[in-house]
């Protein structure tokens, strides 16, 4: 007869401690920025420069160097906020590089870190925390971010190769490979659906759709594969295509799609959805 289980051995299903959430970590932030003579500006974006962010947000942030200042003393100071997990550092374009700061209870500091003058305005959906120069006190034009007809032909056009590639890979018994670009032909698709939407950054996808409160496109959920087999993933691409094909229409890629094997059925009159 096997020994009872133990309080030791059993699963825990109690929650994980709670962090001391994003807050303290802003006004650190924030107060750094303020304090530091060679910090310009310091804005806030993510959930938390929108006003939506809760105790599970990360912290999303902009800051802008003048001269003197450099992305070894940003590390040490942001560093010395909370005891620190690990730090990576990401290229982030000329000049500048996106930091990221994990501490120990959890909470992240994604920080990107530029020279001051390379911006000339506030982004949407973000906060200016510090400006010192008023370089933020305009807003950037939210159409800067979004596409035009020739970028949203190239996202149809992408969507439809990956989604050949899907069911190229799952001819050939490599599933994992067909999940991957089934997956990148979705995410192209909800870039397209968030374009149409019109929402703030429609290159994130589902993530600007769901920070506007849109819902996805019905029947979506079908084009996510429950087991890495051939015919559940042609379905799923199947269907994919059927949410695809406005698309495909409106950017005239019906000979791309026919060379390609896919068979794009317009089952809307107009809209994706």
């Amino acid at each position: 007869m096997p020994p009872e289980s133990t309080a030791s051995s059993a699963p825990s299903s109690a929650a994980p401690p709670a962090s001391p959430g994003p807050a303290e970590l802003v006004e650190s932030l924030t107060a750094w920025a303020r304090e530091t003579p060679w910090v310009e500006w310091l804005e806030l974006a993510g959930s938390l420069g929108r006003g939506a962010g809760d105790e599970y947000s990360d912290i999303d942030a902009g800051v802008g160097l003048l001269d003197g200042g450099d992305l070894d003393a940003v590390e040490h100071a942001v560093t010395e906020f909370a005891p620190t997990a690990a730090v990576l550092r990401q290229p982030f374009g000329p000049e500048t590089t996106h930091l990221v700061c994990i501490y120990q209870d959890g909470r992240q500091l994604s920080l990107v870190v530029m020279p001051s003058a390379t911006r000339t305005g506030l982004a949407p959906e973000a906060l200016a925390l510090v400006d010192k120069l008023d370089r933020l006190s305009s807003s950037l034009d939210r159409a800067t971010w979004d596409p035009d007809a020739d970028g949203r032909r190239e996202w149809a056009f992408l969507a439809c190769i990956a989604a050949g590639d899907a069911l190229k890979h799952a001819r050939r018994g490599t599933y994992w490979r067909a999940i991957r670009s089934l997956t990148e032909a979705r995410d192209l698709y909800l870039q397209l659906v968030a374009a149409q939407e019109q929402v703030v950054f429609p290159q994130f996808g589902a993530v600007s759709l769901e920070n506007a409160g849109r819902p996805v496109p019905d029947g979506l959920a079908a084009t996510l594969v429950g087991s890495p087999d051939h015919d559940a993933i042609a379905d799923a691409v199947q269907v994919l295509l059927s949410l695809l094909a406005p698309f495909v229409a409106e950017h005239g890629l019906e000979e791309l799609c026919r060379a390609l094997r896919l068979d794009v059925r317009h089952e809307g009159p107009d809209s994706p959805r």
